[in-house]
């Protein structure tokens, strides 16, 4: 099954208790990519660097955490387990070109490759979609 995804966000609703991902990642980034899916019919997971791969609809609380290089490596080795979980075959991935995204795109990439999925990699304009 073919999958759109992209990377968390550091704007995300504050509220308290856990809330649907989709609604607690304040980016249009997200909504834009996750629209796209649905409207193209493809399925859609957000990869956070706190907790893997989620589905919109996962619940999910408020949290702080920037995937860093020294995690990537641990981190793989989870996402690469809900990638098969899923039963992904392709994951088309929405990111940007911004050294701050590096960590995202190396961990999918191993991830990605230690499952055996193919990646391909969609790259957006950085100032356009955060």
């Amino acid at each position: 099954m073919t999958y759109f995804c992209t990377y968390c966000s550091k704007d995300k609703d504050a509220s308290k208790g856990d809330m649907p991902a989709i609604q607690r990642y304040q980016s249009t980034r997200i909504k834009s990519v996750y629209s796209a899916a649905k409207s193209l019919g493809f399925r859609f997971i957000i990869f956070s660097g706190e907790f893997g791969l989620l589905e919109p609809h996962d619940p999910i609380p408020y949290y702080d955490h920037l995937l860093l290089s020294p995690e990537v490596s641990e981190h793989s080795k989870l996402v690469a387990n809900q990638l098969d979980s899923l039963g992904v075959k392709e994951l088309i991935f929405f990111t940007r070109n911004a050294p701050i995204v590096k960590p995202y795109r190396d961990c999918i990439k191993i991830a990605c490759n230690n499952a055996d999925v193919e990646l391909k990699y969609i790259y957006l304009d950085n100032d356009t979609y955060r």
